[in-house]
């Protein structure tokens, strides 16, 4: 896992169809300023803490009501399976490494090691075509 494709918000971005495309994948809203990423209400906050920080995770306002909404937007569509806040919760109390580690066992294919990928509630390897039903 790569800590550049952990967005400021908490969402792995590894995990991402659009990430995990062979043509012109997304590479995160990290490295790539895209019209998406640079309206991202998140990634471009004015909060104090933004400008020393590079995660929602280290603001004295965590959870605000953006993220709140943003957690909720995808707990609702993937059924539970991406929680920012609790990646967030994570980085705050053991660091970046710890989420690292975690989301790196959550969501590498136990048929072929590469990365899931989620696109709602559906988990598959692209890789390998295995999802978590075939077990």
């Amino acid at each position: 896992m790569d800590e550049k494709l952990i967005a400021p918000c908490g969402i792995n971005c590894q995990i991402c169809p659009q990430h995990q495309k062979k043509k012109a994948p997304c590479i995160g809203c990290r490295t790539r300023t895209t019209k998406k990423s640079q309206i991202c209400i998140l990634k471009n906050c004015q909060k104090e803490c933004r400008g020393k920080s590079e995660s929602c995770a280290d603001c004295t306002e965590f959870p605000c009501k953006r993220l709140l909404s943003l957690n909720q937007r995808y707990q609702t569509k993937t059924g539970g399976l991406i929680c920012p806040i609790e990646n967030l919760q994570i980085i705050r109390q053991y660091g970046i490494s710890a989420l690292l580690r975690r989301e790196e066992r959550k969501w590498t294919c136990p048929a072929c090691g590469n990365i899931l990928s989620v696109a709602g509630m559906c988990v598959s390897c692209p890789s390998c075509g295995y999802t978590p039903a075939d077990k």
